[in-house]
Order: C-alpha cells, then structure tokens, then sequence
C-alpha cells in the first residue's frame, strides 16, 4: 500500500515527519527523517520490545550521538541504514520502508493490512 506523507522535502538534518497506516492489529506509525541531505521511512517501533521509539512526540534523532534513540530502552540506530549499533537490539534493524519523493510530498510504501 503506497501512502502520501506531506510536505517532506522540507525537512532539515533530523526532522522527521510521522504517519500512520494501517494493519490487521490496528494502526500503526511509522516516521520520514532527513539525514545527510537523504530522505529515509522508518516503523516507528522498537526492535528490543515492539513500542513505539519516541514518547508520541514525534522526536527520534539526537543530533549528538547523530543517532535515532529508543527514549524507552536507549537504543541507538543509524539513520542512514537503520540499524542498531547500541543498546538491546545491537545487530538488529528498524523496518525500512520504500520511499519516492514527488515534488514536495513522499510516497511510501507499507505492508498491506
């Protein structure tokens, strides 16, 4: 299923964009983040534990570590790849999900429900 998230190509170095698809267990989040000038889609869900990566704030990167953070457990993922390369989940990855930039906006794909 292809879904339109708005407005992405606005996004400065680790601003993120979150939407929702949904699934056979209910809806779902998943973010768009702008790293080194790349657009990349990401499930918003922890790889130790399947909750969702931010508190419902929408905020995953920490320009510090220039990492995606877990704010539950601290795990710390790439951007670029999404894997984890700290934390409880080191060598697993976030689900990644396709992504085409048309004009302004993002289509990305997700599984079907």
């Amino acid at each position: 299923m292809r879904l339109r998230v708005p407005d992405v190509l606005s996004l400065q170095q680790g601003e993120t964009r979150v939407f929702q698809y949904p699934t056979a267990y209910g809806d779902m989040q998943g973010f768009v983040i702008r790293h080194n000038g790349e657009l990349r889609a990401y499930e918003n869900k922890c790889r130790h534990w399947p909750i969702p990566l931010d508190y419902g704030d929408g905020d995953f990167y920490f320009a510090s570590a220039d990492r995606i953070v877990c704010k539950t457990h601290g795990a710390m993922y790439d951007p670029a790849t999404g894997e984890c390369d700290s934390g409880p989940c080191a060598g697993q990855s976030l689900t990644a999900f396709p992504l085409e930039l048309t004009g302004e906006d993002a289509w990305v794909e997700v599984p079907e429900p």
